[in-house]
């Protein structure tokens, strides 16, 4: 998949500053560590200079050349022992004293041999994931300011507005905590304020601080992007395979779009696709399953249906309420 510039510019930079960022507490470290212990840093520069001389040594083409690079090595090695020692004795892992990169396959550098590291491709991802996200209008919520106390208790025990979304809070808060590639997906249904885009949200929130690829926004949205990028100006960007490819997509107020033939074939594709690769998608709409028969596809019905946990959103409209509150 081809990015634009700016995103390679911008994991560039990521990787700078977490290389720079090892490094700086890689010295950070041995200040630390050659305060409490100075014969620390005596063992260092010592081997710095037996890793000096085995270079020289390596080079030279005197007859005792062999001998002379076994005595180094020999001397090498019981510096590192006691290293490891006396870092150890102090507390210390034995490779407090190395770079902390980020990761350690590719040491920061994006790049394995003359291949591009694992890391690479996540932070490519990562940045166009941010950049589509900002077009979103979105922004991420937290389960915390999710109040229970807007909704009812009037009703049969055990199923009032508050205890129904209840156990969804505690439901979303549990997916979001166990989130992995095999995670299912969700069709979140229920009347306009309910809490949808909120728990989502939150969701997604959580989700991409545990360093999962997420995209969220709503349905329309995204399909007026696409529409820019297959007949438009827009020609460069490529939002169709990061919708398709990120580890979990949100799409938010399905049914609220202008009802087009692009915008049921966007739906259907999105669907179809990331349910074959088995990435989890999150849908949320205010429209019953007759609605969405009657708007789409019968296809896109039944994969909703059949391959989609559904979770009711009850209770009277929660956003009106805290309105009147205020």
């Amino acid at each position: 998949m081809a990015y634009e510039k700016a995103v390679y510019d911008r994991v560039h930079q990521l990787l700078s500053q977490r290389r720079r960022a090892a490094f700086e507490e890689q010295a950070r470290r041995r200040r630390e560590c050659y305060e409490r212990c100075p014969r620390l840093a005596q063992v260092d520069g010592e081997l710095r200079r037996t890793g000096a001389g085995v270079a020289k040594a390596v080079i030279s083409a005197g007859a005792d050349r062999g001998e002379l690079l076994e005595g180094l090595r020999q001397r090498g090695a019981a510096l590192a022992e006691e290293k490891a020692r006396l870092l150890r004795e102090n507390g210390w892992p034995e490779d407090y004293l190395k770079p902390p990169f980020t990761c350690p396959d590719c040491q920061d550098t994006g790049v394995v041999g003359n291949r591009r590291c694992h890391c690479y491709g996540a932070l490519l991802r990562q940045v166009e994931a941010e950049r589509i996200n900002r077009q979103s209008g979105l922004r991420l919520c937290s389960f915390d300011s999710f109040d229970l106390r807007y909704y009812s208790r009037e009703g049969r025990p055990g199923d009032t507005p508050f205890e129904v979304m209840g156990e969804v809070l505690a439901y979303c808060k549990d997916y979001a905590a166990h989130f992995g590639l095999h995670s299912p997906n969700l069709l979140m249904m229920g009347a306009t304020g309910l809490g949808k885009t909120h728990l989502s949200l939150a969701i997604a929130s959580q989700v991409i601080q545990r360093g999962f690829s997420v995209l969220y926004g709503s349905f329309g949205n995204f399909v007026a992007i696409l529409e820019r990028e297959k007949f438009g100006a827009d020609r460069q960007g490529d939002t169709l395979a990061s919708l398709l490819g990120c580890d979990l997509l949100i799409l938010d107020d399905l049914g609220s779009e202008f009802s087009t033939p692009f915008a049921v074939s966007t739906l259907y594709t999105l669907v179809n696709t990331r349910l074959s690769a088995g990435r989890p998608t999150i849908v949320n709409t205010n429209l019953t399953f007759a609605e969405i028969s009657q708007a789409y596809t019968d296809r896109i019905t039944s994969r909703l249906a059949g391959s989609y946990v559904d979770v009711r959103f009850v209770g009277s409209d929660v956003r009106l309420a805290m309105k009147n509150v205020l």
